[in-house]
């Protein structure tokens, strides 16, 4: 039992190498089907749905990179120590909020160098989880990244505890908690990034990221008018909209920014709890503690 870092970027550097000699197009071919099926192999334990997210993730996060620097970024990567530092970043995270009854992995895994999100606003690192038993962060060497990592992963850490303690499924194209058999709604998603986030800025307060302040107060109360109809949605299509916006109607990171004012409404009305205590809280606990809804009055 416990949690359990696993270098994967090790084994793309070799993948990348077998590959090299090849034309382009059968070689990145060829490089996707190897990754593929070697995080096939570490993600047994996650149920078949979560599993094959991570699998396919695994090449649409690398994109279609130039060999040559891919491999400049892992040796990058493995220069800057990026297992030990994960690995000293969990110990933080389980001082901080103790699960000793999870067992999860932690995989590593190079990111897109092209892509602007990942490079810009994510500062080199980006993950989600995968359930309560494996984490997944892809990073590209970009000024910073080794800060940005231990703030996504503790990020993710709390995802994790928090997936254990309400576990979820698919069912129906929804995320359904198996406990209640309820689906994940927008609101849920939201508050569980804002706390997310909340329990990684009280680790590590210098990161200041984008997502939870894009919305100044005024567009912040226009937004609410149509993120308030939408809190109980389960498509998570619509979550997914809300959550990253659409650069039409929902300005960008609405979903993160409201997520975590909630978060923080909640704190600052109860001034003895901790983000760690309220990774067992429902959103609507959150929610109704936060005096959020009552702010966004005009």
């Amino acid at each position: 039992m416990g949690l359990r870092v696993i270098p994967a970027y090790r084994v793309v550097a070799k993948f990348v190498k077998e590959v090299q000699h090849l034309p382009l197009d059968p070689a990145l071919d060829a490089l996707g089907q190897k990754v593929q099926s070697y995080v096939h192999s570490l993600l047994t334990m996650v149920p078949a749905s979560f599993a094959d997210l991570g699998q396919r993730s695994a090449v649409t996060q690398m994109g279609d990179p130039d060999l040559d620097s891919l491999s400049k970024a892992l040796e990058e990567l493995e220069a800057g120590s990026v297992k030990t530092l994960a690995e000293e970043t969990l110990v933080r995270c389980s001082e901080a909020l103790a699960r000793p009854d999870m067992d999860a992995r932690v995989l590593l895994l190079p990111g897109d160098g092209e892509s602007r999100m990942l490079v810009s606003q994510m500062h080199g690192v980006l993950a989600f989880s995968l359930g309560d038993q494996a984490m997944m962060a892809f990073v590209w060497p970009v000024p910073g990244w080794q800060e940005w990592l231990t703030y996504t992963i503790t990020h993710e850490y709390a995802h994790l505890v928090r997936n254990h303690l309400f576990p979820r499924g698919v069912g129906g194209g929804k995320l359904i908690y198996l406990k209640t058999q309820e689906p994940e709604t927008l609101l849920d998603a939201m508050v569980a990034e804002g706390i997310a986030d909340s329990f990684a800025r009280g680790l590590y307060p210098q990161c200041s990221p984008v997502w939870t302040q894009v919305l100044p107060e005024e567009r912040e109360k226009r937004v609410w008018l149509k993120v308030r109809r939408r809190l109980e949605v389960a498509d998570p299509t619509e979550i997914r909209r809300v959550l990253f916006g659409d650069n039409d109607r929902i300005p960008q990171w609405t979903g993160y920014t409201v997520g975590y004012r909630v978060v923080q409404g909640y704190l600052k009305a109860h001034p003895q709890a901790q983000p760690a205590q309220l990774v067992g809280l429902t959103a609507r606990a959150v929610f109704q503690g936060s005096g959020y809804e009552e702010a966004m009055e005009w």
